[in-house]
This record gives structure tokens, C-alpha cells and sequence, in this order.
């Protein structure tokens, strides 16, 4: 057998930080809902018990929410809200009684068939935070059945205590999240999940190590064992030898420490060792991480998606919900820009039954998404941009438009913009008639031509995300090409430094929102290329604020020439680790 001390696995971190201590494995019980019907008689004890569950469902959601620290609460409390609406929603009740009633489908088969429903309905969706809104629909389906099985269980999720312990779970829901922060948890691992799931937001939001996507993690990991979880890197220890625990305590120690001398660097200005003007944004998901960014010194929101809106619903929102949504957080980020990217889903992603038009694409990546769905369905992009527009009034906003792979997708968008501002003017309501347009360059076609694209926009967001994956032609979350994700490549490097030239040339500002803003390997690659801003998660501003001070961008230059001209995977990374010690 092997040794326990030898047990490494490995996950996606979510949540940077390190955790040390025994684990607290999540008895779900059996999962496995069986095929099973009723006779006729049963019916009224059958529709009974459903809603004796949901009305039970619904209560423990409501006491976790009271629970919640008030200090977190307003913010916190949102990501309980999807679960709430969802136990409450009258349509999703009624369908799985109308299965009890007409297919005489025992209570746990009606409520894991509508699920099934649900979840095959979100099968061909592509974006990854739109598809992992399933999980939502999942955590509640989870908790309608145990309440239903467990007959005389009592609210077991609400009297659980994380108290110094690492929870381990099968599929990590927001309520055990907010549980394990109020009682104290030191870290989270799931088997399932994604970077994008609600759960793997709020983990974030609470500075909660995490790691997510751990295959056959409860099979593995024991109630009681001893653990260390690197949420830096994706690694679980399991039962580790004496040294390894003393390694991984002093490092703990020492992210600490350096966690207080970068909070330091927050008030600094962004100004580098050779008095280069830089710029340090924020890219955002949902409005709860406003909260997140309030103790940074942020010059804005490079990239705020806007997707959330059109999620957990039949329907399209209408002007004036995008239009209080998008006030509320302009207002918050008072003067501070903030760029909001027009809807970013196709006819591939989940989109309302009663608009959705076409055939799912055969390739979704390749497929219409981004501005070509806007341009195909011309009434959703305008009423997104009149909220938009009326939005401005109260901060400063910018439009930036995804997926630009042509010059007349992008005329085409400025005419659908004008059509609105001239519907708003009918419509005899105010709007700011001065928001500058730019684009997201994600594809490499664009990236290319980027000095004439400049002339045709106000600024330019390089989306390293996708443009790495399209250059590349590989899907880096498939675990047998995702070795090829390289960032450093050097056609990726010389399609970024195009893009920085043009913008230079052409005197429009150009910022980076993809993950490599984020990570502190590649700040001083950037800087050597001519990237003045940066956008990222809130939680990695403090340690790439500190680089970007304490460095000397003049000196940087000459070595980011270098490893662009290298063909030495090997020798490019000691450049770049020679770089990195400057």
C-alpha cells in the first residue's frame, strides 16, 4: 500500500493561500436518485412532501443568510440569493409537481428529472462562467433531496462547524462556503468546480484557500486526515512527513508577512523606479466584488462583465434593469472609469428560449459569439448599450466591444450605438453622449492589423485568455493539450507587442485583462514590452503594484527582446527568471 505520507493530489486553484490542518470530509450520503414511479393514490402524499421540502429548503437558506457576519452581509449575502429565488420559484415547484401528477414520478425522480432537464439544456454552452451557472441549479437539487430522503433529519447544513478544519466536499456550495468562513474554516476542497462557479467567487471574495476540480477526492482523503493545501499552486498533501509541514508553516508565515508589507504599497502611486506612469485595474464577474476592491488602490474596472444579467432567467433583462444595475455600480466606483464589455454569449451559450434563434454551433469557440451574436440579434445589443449610455451619466464608462475580428463588425456596432442614442433622445431620456468605444483584441487577426484597427476605436483591451488558446490552437482546459497553453510563446509575445506599438503609434490607450496581468511571473516581461495598464483580479493588485514600482521599465526592454527572439523554451525561461530577480 502506499504510503499515506506520499499522497500528493493535485486541483485548480481558486483562492490563493495556504491552509495546514485535519480535514472534515462531507457525508453526502448516496447520491444515486433512482428511477422510480407512484400509483394514482399517492399522489396528494407525494405533492405534500414536496413542499414540505421546500418550504424546509428554503428555511435553512434563510438562517444561513441571517447568520452571515453584518459586516460581509450585504455583499456575501447576494451569492444565497440565486438558491433563494430558486427554492421560491413558483414555475420550478410547479414543473416538478406536474411530473409527480401526469408521470407519476416519485418526488426524488420528479426533482432529478427536471435537473436533468436543466442541466442538458446548458450541455453546449461555452463560456465557462455562463455554464457553471448550472451549478447553482445542482447545490439546490442537492439539498431538496437530502431534506427529502432524510426524513428525520434535522438542519444538519446549519448547525455544521468548520472550525479550524479543511472542508472536503464533492461540490462546494455557496452556503458552505459562507459556514465555513463564519465558523472559522481554513481552507476548501471540492472534487468538482470551476474557477468561474459561484462558489469559487465567493472564496475569493472571503480569501478562503481553495482548490477546486479534485479527482476522486473524497475516495482519497479521509475525515480526520492531516492537510496541507497550496491554493497557490493546486497541491494537497496528504498526512505529509514532519519537514515538508514545517516548510509549508514558514512559508504560510512568511505570505503573511509579506501579505501586511503589500498592503503598504496600496497608497503608493503607480509610478515606476523611472517615473513611468502606470495604471492598475480590476476585472469583475458580479457586482458582490465591488466589495473586494474597496481597500485597493485601483485606477478603475478594466473589465467588467456584464454576462451576469442574462443568467438565471427565461428572459432578456429589459433597459432599465441593465440600466439600475450598471448605475449602481458606476456610482460605487464614483469617478473611477469603468469599462463594461457588451455581452460576451452566442447562439452556442444559454440564451432565453423565446429569443434563441438558430442552430447550436458545431464550435462554439469558432462560432457566433461575442459581437457577432450582438450584430445578429440587433435589439438585445441596443438595449444593453441605452442602459450603458444612461449609466454614464452618474461616472465615467467606457463600451468595449469582444470578439472584433473584422473592421465592419466594428462600423457596424458604432451605427447600432447611434441607432440607440437617437432612440433615447426620442424616448426623451438623458444619457452621456461622449462614451469612447474600444475593443477587446483577442483574435489574432485583429492583433495583427492592430495599427489600423487604432484608427477605427478609442482604446484597446488584449485578452491574453483567448489569444493565447487562438495563436496556439489549443483548449487549455483539456488535460491532454493544455501542456501547450504558453503564454511566453513567441508569437503570442510578438502579437501582444503589436498591439502596444499600435496603440502607441496611434496614441490610444491599451491595458491587458487577461490572466497574464495577474500573474507576477510575466509583470516585468510586460513592462519590457511597453505595457503601461494592467487589469486583473483584485486579489493579485497588491504584489503586482509592488513589482511595477520597484521597477526600472528602461531597463527591462532590452531583455523582453531577447526572449521574444528565443526559440529555447529552456533558455527563454532563465531569461525570464533573470528578468524577474532585476
Amino acid at each position: 500500500m502506499k504510503n499515506p505520507s506520499s499522497i500528493i493530489l493535485k486541483g485548480l486553484p481558486v483562492s490563493k493561500g495556504i491552509a495546514i490542518g485535519i480535514s472534515h470530509v462531507m457525508e453526502h450520503g448516496n447520491n444515486v436518485i433512482k428511477e422510480e414511479y407512484i400509483d394514482k393514490k399517492s399522489i396528494s402524499k407525494e405533492t405534500k412532501r414536496l413542499e414540505t421540502t421546500f418550504k424546509k429548503t428554503l428555511s435553512e437558506l434563510n438562517i444561513i443568510r441571517n447568520k452571515i457576519s453584518p459586516s460581509i452581509k450585504k455583499n456575501v449575502g447576494l451569492f444565497l440569493d440565486t438558491h433563494i429565488l430558486l427554492v421560491s420559484d413558483k414555475t420550478f415547484l410547479d414543473n416538478i409537481r406536474f411530473r409527480v401528477k401526469e408521470s407519476l414520478c416519485s418526488s426524488e425522480w420528479a426533482i432529478q428529472s427536471e435537473y436533468l432537464s436543466i442541466r442538458d439544456s446548458f450541455e453546449n454552452i461555452e463560456d465557462p462562467y455562463i455554464k457553471q451557472r448550472i451549478d447553482d441549479v445542482n447545490h439546490v437539487v442537492k439539498m431538496l433531496l437530502k431534506n427529502l430522503i432524510m426524513k428525520k433529519a434535522k438542519m444538519n447544513i446549519v448547525s455544521k462547524n468548520f472550525n479550524n478544519v479543511i472542508l472536503v466536499t464533492d461540490d462546494l456550495s455557496p452556503a458552505d462556503v459562507i459556514i465555513a468562513y463564519e465558523s472559522k474554516g481554513l481552507g476548501l476542497i471540492s472534487e468538482y468546480g470551476g474557477r468561474s462557479s459561484h462558489s469559487s467567487i465567493l472564496t475569493r471574495s472571503l480569501e478562503l484557500p481553495s482548490i477546486v476540480g479534485v479527482k476522486n477526492g473524497l475516495s482519497i482523503i479521509k475525515h480526520g486526515d492531516y492537510l496541507i493545501l497550496d491554493g497557490n499552486e493546486g497541491l494537497i498533501f496528504i498526512n505529509p512527513e514532519k519537514d515538508l509541514i514545517k516548510y509549508y508553516e514558514s512559508l504560510k508565515k512568511s505570505s503573511l508577512k509579506k501579505k501586511k508589507l503589500l498592503s503598504s504599497v496600496l497608497t503608493k502611486k503607480n509610478i515606476s523606479l523611472d517615473k513611468e506612469k502606470l495604471e492598475i485595474m480590476a476585472n469583475l464577474e458580479l457586482p458582490q466584488e465591488l466589495k473586494i476592491i474597496k481597500e485597493k488602490s485601483i485606477d478603475g474596472i478594466g473589465l467588467f462583465r456584464t454576462e451576469y444579467l442574462y443568467t438565471d432567467r427565461t428572459d432578456f433583462p429589459t433597459e432599465n434593469e441593465q440600466f439600475i444595475a450598471y448605475k449602481q455600480i458606476v456610482k460605487k466606483m464614483k469617478n473611477n472609469p469603468v469599462i463594461f464589455r457588451t455581452l460576451d454569449i452566442g447562439a452556442d451559450k444559454e440564451i432565453p428560449d423565446n429569443i434563441k434563434t438558430g442552430s447550436i454551433a458545431r464550435n462554439p469557440a469558432l462560432g457566433l459569439r461575442g459581437i457577432r451574436y450582438s450584430l445578429s440579434d440587433q435589439s438585445v445589443f441596443i438595449n444593453q448599450i441605452k442602459a450603458i449610455l444612461r449609466a454614464g451619466l452618474y461616472g465615467t464608462i467606457k463600451i468595449m466591444l469582444p470578439m472584433i475580428t473584422n473592421f465592419t463588425e466594428i462600423k457596424d456596432a458604432k451605427n447600432l450605438i447611434n441607432i440607440a442614442k437617437a432612440r433615447l433622445r426620442d424616448e426623451k431620456k438623458k444619457f452621456n453622449n461622449n462614451i469612447k468605444i474600444g475593443i477587446m483584441v483577442e483574435v489574432p487577426s485583429c492583433a495583427v492589423l492592430a495599427n489600423r484597427f487604432a484608427k477605427h476605436v478609442d482604446f484597446f483591451s488584449i485578452g491574453t485568455n483567448d489569444l493565447v488558446q487562438y495563436t496556439l490552437a489549443i483548449d487549455r482546459v483539456d488535460e491532454e493539450v493544455n501542456y501547450l497553453y504558453d503564454p511566453i510563446n513567441s508569437a503570442v509575445l510578438n502579437l501582444i507587442k503589436i498591439v502596444i506599438d499600435a496603440g502607441a503609434k496611434n496614441k490610444i490607450p491599451v491595458s491587458l485583462c487577461g490572466e497574464m496581468a495577474g500573474d507576477s511571473n510575466y509583470t516585468k516581461l510586460l513592462l519590457g514590452l511597453g505595457l503601461k495598464s494592467f487589469s486583473m483580479h483584485p486579489s493579485a493588485i497588491p504584489e503586482i503594484k509592488n513589482i511595477m514600482i520597484n521597477s526600472d521599465v528602461s531597463k527591462l526592454k532590452k531583455l523582453s527582446k531577447e526572449i521574444i527572439n528565443c526559440d529555447c523554451v529552456i533558455k527563454k525561461n532563465k531569461l525570464l527568471d533573470k528578468m524577474n530577480s532585476i
